[in-house]
């Protein structure tokens, strides 16, 4: 099997990243992951795992996490999604012998004649279960394999969606971490924050340590109950793990963090918004419970040094200013609108923006509006991509200057040519368009000043 045909094999199966799921979570069954984990031999039982879930934030919790375990003597899995560019993206394992740019390269990816030999192999076990696996779970089943394989000591997981039902949710997992919960996927996971928060919290199991992100006090009691439920402790950012930001600029941050076990001075990460100091707690308390002897202060310093997160916050041009920033919810939008005031006071911001059919639009809107001097509304290929007109005329209450252009790279390529050099240009409302902006950066006509980071 080659890779091509890999990829066509995967496609084949039912994808609710690309499909509405017509009955909600009621379309999710979690006995078809058991038992596919189960036909393989249980593959997920052969490495710890720390398991993140969240609405915003934990894909950089969980990069932050590989960033520091690769410091470490461990070999390191790390499962994620959506990919930004490319599938083999979501299934990275690093190589302690390694630990000088192998992610910046894209070297701790799963390689083509990896993803083919272990789809090859997976293929008569998909055709043997009682019901067919879903694509999210086909992939999660091979990144387990993967991992066994390549004889992985430890795995940061990202859920998919909710928590109870995802298909990650399979694994004993050592430490837990949930990050912000606000309204997303308000069509699968509905708009009650408790319901939501009810989901999340169903990963939580016996026997582990579950630290939390800063919550409202609906989020916070639904986390604290469940916890109780189970017998385990909860650690609470902003109550037993603190952050405070130093230094904020287009480069990153300089963070000091209180953690279970110590304070870490002076951390330098290089990713973007205030948010994330309190993502790098997290991150540090989660390496702390995991360890009963401890992490090595050097470990969480050159780690979180090298962490990378494209297409969240990532400056991709300097003259105008470019930012690719996949916002697309609420909270997401608001800490967008947060840190381009604070990082670009008093200058213009022109939004391209491209959004999903089944988000919260006109509440992303309303955030986003007041920060823009104008808007040109376009979309990415995903099927789900609202049409640019549509989007336009649900913007425009919230936008004095709406502009429509279909062609996400016509529409790049127009903004960068006639922005002035001190304007701000955002790309936002779906990591789709960000990462088929981020490819066509890679081309000569719309080469960005900036080198971009691996996807």
């Amino acid at each position: 099997m080659t890779y091509e045909q890999a990829v066509a094999l995967l496609d084949s199966f039912t994808n609710y990243e690309q499909i509405t799921q017509p009955g909600g979570l009621r379309e999710v069954q979690l006995a078809r992951m058991q038992e596919l984990c189960e036909r393989l031999g249980h593959p997920q039982r052969r490495f710890r795992s720390l398991l993140v879930t969240g609405t915003n934030g934990k894909g950089s919790v969980c990069a932050m996490l590989y960033a520091m375990l690769r410091r470490s003597t461990l070999r390191v899995g790390l499962y994620t999604s959506p990919h930004v560019e490319h599938v083999r993206e979501r299934i990275r394992v690093s190589d302690p012998a390694r630990q000088d740019g192998d992610q910046a390269h894209g070297a701790d990816w799963i390689t083509e004649d990896e993803f083919a030999t272990l789809l090859h192999a997976l293929q008569p076990v998909l055709g043997a279960v009682r019901e067919p696996p879903t694509y999210f779970e086909v992939l999660t089943a091979l990144a387990f394999l993967h991992f066994s394989r390549r004889q992985v000591e430890v795995a940061v997981l990202e859920i998919g969606l909710g928590g109870r039902l995802d298909a990650t949710n399979v694994v004993q997992q050592s430490v837990s971490v949930i990050t912000p919960i606000d309204v997303d996927h308000a069509d699968v996971l509905g708009t009650d924050p408790r319901a939501i928060a009810a989901e999340k919290a169903g990963i939580i199991k016996p026997r582990q340590t579950v630290l939390s992100s800063p919550q409202g006090d609906e989020v916070r009691a639904v986390l604290r109950e469940a916890c109780e439920r189970q017998g385990v402790p909860l650690v609470v950012c902003g109550q037993d793990l603190t952050s405070r930001v130093e230094s904020h600029g287009l480069e990153g941050l300089q963070v000091t963090v209180t953690g279970l076990r110590g304070i870490y001075e002076s951390l330098t990460i290089p990713l973007i918004g205030r948010h994330q100091a309190d993502n790098a707690a997290v991150a540090i308390g989660a390496l702390e419970a995991l360890s009963d002897t401890g992490i090595p202060r050097a470990m969480v310093e050159q780690g979180l040094a090298a962490v990378e997160w494209p297409g969240r916050l990532e400056v991709v041009h300097d003259e105008p200013l470019v930012l690719l920033d996949g916002a697309h919810n609420p909270q997401a939008a608001q800490a967008l609108v947060e840190t381009v005031r604070e990082l670009c006071p008093d200058r213009p911001v022109h939004l391209l923006i491209g959004m999903s059919s089944n988000k919260l639009i006109e509440e992303i809107g309303r955030r986003l509006g007041g920060l823009a001097t104008a808007a040109t509304c376009t979309r990415s290929r995903h099927p789900r991509a609202l049409e640019p007109a549509t989007l336009a005329r649900r913007l425009k209450p919230f936008c004095p200057d709406v502009h429509v252009m279909a062609d996400p790279i016509d529409a790049y390529t127009y903004l960068l040519n006639a922005a002035a050099a001190n304007d701000v240009i955002v790309v936002t409302g779906s990591l789709y368009l960000v990462g088929e902006l981020r490819a066509a950066l890679r081309r000569s006509h719309v080469r960005p000043r900036r080198p971009l980071v691996s996807a």
